[in-house]
């Protein structure tokens, strides 16, 4: 499974909704955040996230607002904005209690969605416990908000399905105006007479608008040599995406 490495302007690392930062004491506070996902729609005065702390301590949280952009593997990038308002930027909870946190924007909506990330994190407690030790766990949560465009169209397509150097290689493309996620991408390798010689799958994620995801699954060299079609089947939160190619590549397997 390939790894999707998340960067934060280059320093921060992040693995996807949950993260974690490694700071020194027994446990992390349990932090529930809902909705976990935030859509802005054009003219809409805000949306509402609701912080509830699950844990047995009061604890002292920060949110922090930052615009998306990521490669075709995958790899996020972070930066600081102040395209998006929201309010309280600090929160303090005690055990149990919930705070809403708004969230809008005064930009005007562009040709495609927008995308951005809100962060809520722990922060350490002002006296620490002297009956702390070991690891301190303080929680990060990363929600993706999207920014509505002039004109909502969403369209995804598999943009390429090869075999080459004994790996799948498949380019999933969203030439839309609004994000898609893929749930689930599942490659399949045919013989000459149709028979399934092998099946690779890997969980997927966001597409953003006009970008691309690229994936390359590995075939083993036996099977590999027998493929002659290549198979996808993309599961995406809009909907099922399949389509077949031979093979055509003058190298389909690595020697």
């Amino acid at each position: 499974m390939r790894n999707r490495l998340l960067s934060w302007t280059g320093c921060l690392m992040f693995t996807a909704a949950l993260e974690w930062t490694v700071m020194g004491r027994a446990s992390a506070a349990e932090l529930d955040v809902s909705p976990v996902r935030l859509e802005l729609d054009s003219g809409a005065r805000g949306v509402v996230m609701n912080v509830r702390n699950k844990g047995d301590q009061t604890t002292r949280f920060q949110a922090s607002v930052y615009s998306w952009v990521q490669d075709e593997e995958g790899r996020m990038s972070l930066a600081p904005t102040q395209d998006l308002f929201f309010f309280p930027s600090m929160l303090t909870l005690e055990p149990g209690e919930s705070r809403p946190i708004r969230v809008g924007s005064s930009a005007a909506p562009q040709d495609t969605e927008r995308s951005f990330r809100i962060i809520v994190e722990e922060l350490p407690p002002l006296q620490p416990s002297g009956q702390a030790t070991g690891l301190n766990v303080l929680t990060r949560v990363s929600i993706p908000v999207f920014l509505a465009p002039k004109k909502k169209t969403l369209h995804g397509q598999i943009d390429e399905a090869i075999l080459r150097e004994s790996k799948f290689h498949v380019r999933v493309k969203n030439p839309g105006t609004v994000n898609f996620f893929v749930r689930n991408l599942r490659v399949r390798g045919l013989d000459a007479k149709g028979k399934r010689l092998v099946e690779q799958e890997e969980p997927g994620w966001y597409v953003l608008a006009g970008d691309s995801q690229v994936y390359a699954l590995e075939v083993a060299g036996k099977a590999c040599r027998k493929v002659r079609t290549v198979e996808v089947e993309m599961e995406t939160d809009q909907g099922v995406l399949r389509q077949t190619s031979p093979v055509t590549s003058p190298v389909p397997c690595a020697r």
